[in-house]
């Protein structure tokens, strides 16, 4: 039997995983800053300091990235109903600003360099300070979007790719070191504006991304046509709509409408509920919770409004008390349909077995007669015997 899963546990070892994880990059990305900073000014490598912005950046990331699982890891509560991960996508949208303005700073200090005829000639200590740097911002990649992953956190995932970008504006820093050493006076400060070119479509990729999800997106095509074929291979439901998914701190919640047999209980429409819910959670990833409205007939156009089950329940024994001879033995069930209210009952009566099949008829009439009901079965219990018939 499927059961409610609490996704509490994994939320935890994610959090965890992923508070260390920042913590080795935030403290390698402190040295590599220092390192940067100081050998950028000594060996004269306008795109070493570039680098060291950049590093800087990834160390405040990092900080807001720690702050951010710290308070999306809290439970839900009455104020935060689907929980805390939103603080993750907010955190994201920050460190993409971050990266922003770490961008337009060194694109505009390298142009204004560029126009000022401002070239300085690196020494070999910029030269192995960026290879160094390169090794180590990539071992961080691999290391944090490996955690990323496995626990599916798009800010872990979204400071992995910060961590990338950094090596890669290495890269371009040993590049243009290198030229500027060997020849090419100029080559140093456009690495320097190619770093921050690098950094502004990082920034722009993340900033929309977390925009996107912070809007309520849903998820993609071909997993939405997954998430529908799971609901229709389910053998109880006769349709769907009214699908809706939407992201949140790279969980995946879902809603939706399912049409099952419109005269089955209350009781057997929650099971086909839960094996839909269950089947979705069980199959897609990420998918943390779904909720699944169970319809008789589709609304998606909208519904009827019927009187309440007590109203109609009332009406019934008004016309009941005509009948001396019945007597209800158990309550009526009522299928509150679009079209109205049908009813089944299978009442005693008192008499011959012609009087039970001639009161059960008259019954039926007079229910039928009545504006909210549509539609009567009478299950006679007839005195001479146990078997029933339908009216």
């Amino acid at each position: 039997m499927g059961e409610h899963r609490n996704i509490g546990p994994d939320r935890s070892i994610a959090s965890n995983a992923g508070r260390r994880i920042t913590l080795i990059g935030a403290l390698v990305n402190l040295l590599l800053t220092i390192g940067k900073a100081v050998v950028g000014i000594i060996a004269n490598s306008a795109a070493l300091i570039a680098d060291a912005a950049h590093s800087a950046s990834d160390l405040v990331s990092d900080f807001v990235v720690w702050i951010a699982i710290l308070m999306g890891s809290r439970e839900a509560d009455e104020n935060h109903p689907y929980g805390h991960r939103r603080f993750e996508t907010i955190a994201t949208l920050a460190v993409a600003i971050l990266i922003l303005a770490t961008a337009i700073f060194v694109i505009l200090e390298s142009l204004t360099r560029m126009d000022a005829g401002v070239v300085n000639t690196p020494t070999s200590l910029a030269l192995y300070v960026a290879f160094g740097a390169i090794i180590a911002k990539e071992a961080l990649f691999h290391i944090t979007i490996r955690v990323g992953k496995s626990h599916s956190m798009p800010l872990i995932i979204a400071n992995a790719h910060h961590h990338r970008s950094d090596a890669l504006t290495s890269v371009a820093a040993l590049i243009g070191i290198a030229g500027t050493m060997y020849g090419y006076a100029s080559l140093d400060l456009i690495a320097a504006l190619v770093i921050g070119l690098m950094l502004l479509r990082v920034s722009a990729k993340m900033g929309w991304e977390a925009i996107l999800e912070i809007s309520d997106i849903g998820v993609d095509a071909e997993t939405s046509a997954i998430i529908q074929e799971l609901i229709i291979k389910e053998p109880d439901v006769v349709a769907l709509h009214l699908l809706k998914t939407r992201h949140i701190g790279g969980e995946i919640l879902c809603e939706v409408h399912i049409q099952v047999p419109p005269r089955v209980t209350v009781s057997a429409g929650h099971q086909m509920a839960e094996r839909v819910r269950l089947a979705i959670i069980n199959a897609v990833p990420r998918v943390a919770e779904v909720t699944v409205h169970v319809d008789p007939e589709d609304d998606e156009e909208g519904t009827t409004i019927l009187a309440t089950r007590q109203e109609l329940l009332r009406e019934i024994d008004d016309i009941i008390k005509k009948f001396p001879s019945v007597e209800l033995l158990s309550e009526p069930l009522l299928h509150m349909l679009f079209d109205g209210c049908e009813v089944v009952m299978a009442p005693y009566i008192n008499g011959s077995e012609e009087d039970v099949i001639s009161t059960a008829a008259e019954l039926k009439r007079k229910i039928e007669e009545h504006d909210d009901f549509v539609k009567a079965t009478v299950h006679q219990r007839l005195t001479i015997g146990t078997l029933d018939s339908e009216e």
